[in-house]
């Protein structure tokens, strides 16, 4: 063998081993960089892993918290004294039905009227209240019933009545009303409380016209007195005396009829005669 294939030989077995001793290096830092990145991701998990076990921990302290003091409550509940309810005291004694008849005011009379449910305030009405009772009444104008002219006069017959009865109820208003109720009907059965001579007169407006209830506030207990009855000539001079505005209104024809001294005065007049005389004398 010459010296050239000796140098090549050599050369070839120097890149042999530098090869063998690069691969082997690199080998090394491959695995070390291997390892460096599992211990890396091996820390991760274990905070992770310490982390999810720490509030594991702590919702069991939590729960076991909870569990203790809901024990602790219900020794508590079982340990207080048993409080039977009492029923709670009131100013007003219970309502206790009684007989109507006593409900009834001293020297009053208990009658019953049928009122349109619009006219007793909308059906607004409860036994205990204060009404006036306003008649609408068919008065003839004249004596003979048959041939006489009905005129419409309303006016305020009675003030401060109390109301005693709506229907069947006699009992004062409670927590549920029945205003509902009243205010479907057509028309409601009213029993007040009126003197004997009231009962007769309100007997009378009821069979000769329209009875209509108004409303009074508890604390207005005075009567007023009225001293016009409502027409068209009362009505205009309210307007007039209160908004200052006149109202045309109608005027009624005048009708003049004769009297019984007339009459008697007519029967007296001289009526034509003949006297007869003879010698002088009237035969």
């Amino acid at each position: 063998m010459n010296i050239e294939n000796k140098k090549q030989l050599a050369t070839i077995l120097l890149a042999i081993g530098l090869g063998l001793v690069a691969s082997m290096l690199m080998s090394k830092v491959v695995s070390d960089k291997v390892d460096e990145q599992t211990k890396i991701i091996a820390k991760e998990y274990q905070g992770r892993s310490s982390a999810l076990v720490k509030e594991v921990d702590s919702t069991k302290q939590m729960l076991n918290k909870l569990a203790q003091d809901y024990q602790a409550l219900a020794k508590k509940v079982e340990q207080q004294p048993v409080i039977r309810e009492v029923p709670l005291k009131t100013d007003k004694p219970p309502v206790q039905k009684t007989v109507f008849s006593l409900r009834t005011p001293p020297g009053k009379r208990a009658i019953t009227v049928n009122i349109k449910s619009l006219s007793a305030v909308g059906g607004l009405i409860n036994p205990g209240d204060f009404v006036d009772v306003i008649a609408q009444l068919n008065v003839p104008e004249e004596s003979d019933e048959k041939k006489a002219k009905i005129d419409k006069v309303t006016t305020v017959l009675f003030q401060n009545i109390q109301v005693l009865a709506v229907g069947t109820n006699y009992n004062p208003v409670g927590q549920e009303p029945a205003y509902e109720a009243q205010q479907q009907m057509s028309a409601l059965n009213v029993t007040l409380a009126v003197s004997p001579e009231e009962a007769g007169l309100l007997s009378f407006a009821e069979a000769n016209g329209d009875l209509q209830l108004s409303l009074r506030s508890p604390i207005d207990t005075e009567d007023k007195i009225l001293q016009k009855v409502a027409s068209w000539d009362a009505l205009a001079d309210f307007v007039l005396e209160q908004q200052g505005t006149e109202l045309l209104v109608p005027k009624k024809k005048a009708t003049i009829k004769k009297s019984e001294t007339d009459k008697e005065e007519k029967e007296e007049e001289v009526k034509p005669f003949i006297q007869i005389f003879r010698g002088g004398r009237e035969l």
